[in-house]
This record gives structure tokens, sequence and C-alpha cells, in this order.
């Protein structure tokens, strides 16, 4: 019998997590730079496979990510201290930097999750747009899932 104080809850269906996962949540990416873990907010997209995110090649995720391309994501929410909805998942961050103009596609899909289409105008949003951008496609190993919302 499972210790009832370390279980998650009942796990999510494929369609619940898919739906959970189409909201702009915030995902925590988790890599390690040699013997030193890093967590990162990211914003992402899931197409139903894979978690994209997006990033910059001047960046230290990026460099950290070419040495050792292991890494986990969380992608949670609290609304209250019992009721929680999460979707933990191991794998591997390919990077892809070509062709530039799918990259930017993917790009402007990410951030039309998280900005409004003011937002996306201002003189913030459109900077964000500049300079180089890679994608960094997180294709799951293993998933873990749970909702205790119900």
């Amino acid at each position: 019998m499972r210790d009832p104080s370390t279980a998650d809850g009942p796990p999510m269906s494929r369609a619940q997590m898919d739906r959970f996962l189409a909201r702009p949540l915030i995902a925590r990416l988790a890599t390690s730079d040699g013997d030193r873990p890093r967590v990162l907010p990211m914003w992402f997209w899931w197409d139903g496979t894979a978690i994209w995110m997006e990033t910059s090649p001047t960046f230290a995720n990026y460099r950290i990510l070419r040495r050792n391309p292991n890494a986990a994501i969380t992608v949670d929410e609290a609304l209250s201290g019992l009721a929680m909805r999460a979707v933990v998942m191991r794998g591997r961050v390919e990077i892809v930097d070509a062709p530039r103009e799918e990259v930017m596609a993917t790009v402007q899909r990410i951030h039309e999750r998280y900005l409004s289409p003011g937002e996306r105008m201002s003189p913030a949003g459109r900077a964000m747009l500049l300079g180089s951008h890679v994608l960094l496609r997180f294709i799951p190993e293993r998933t873990l899932t749970w909702d205790t919302t119900t």
C-alpha cells in the first residue's frame, strides 16, 4: 500500500493533460550545469508530443543544453493547499535553430499565448522578437500527472 503522505493524487487523462497544457501557464525547465542544478520559468507551447520553448543563443540555458540535453519540466497550479494539478516530465531537449522562418513562426506562436495584442505591439513586446532566437524542443520520455481539484 502506498503511503498516503506521498500520494500525488489521481492522474489526469490524456485529454485532461492536453487541455491543461493548452493554457498559458508557466513551465519550469530544470537543467544541470555540471553538478549545479538550474531551474528557469519558461513560456511554452505544447504540440501534443513535445513542449516548445524559445531562448537566445547568447543565454546560459542554450549553452547548458548544448552540453547536456537532459532536462525535466514541471507545469503546475495550486487552487488551494490541497487542490493542485501538475504535469511533470523528464526527457531531452533538442535545439532547433533553422530554418529561421519556422523558428520565428513558433516564437511568435509562443508569445501570442502569453501577451495580449497590445502587449505584443508595445515597444517591449516588439523588442522581444528582435535578435537571435532558437527553439528548445523538449521531448518527454516519462510523464507523471495528477489532479486533486475534483
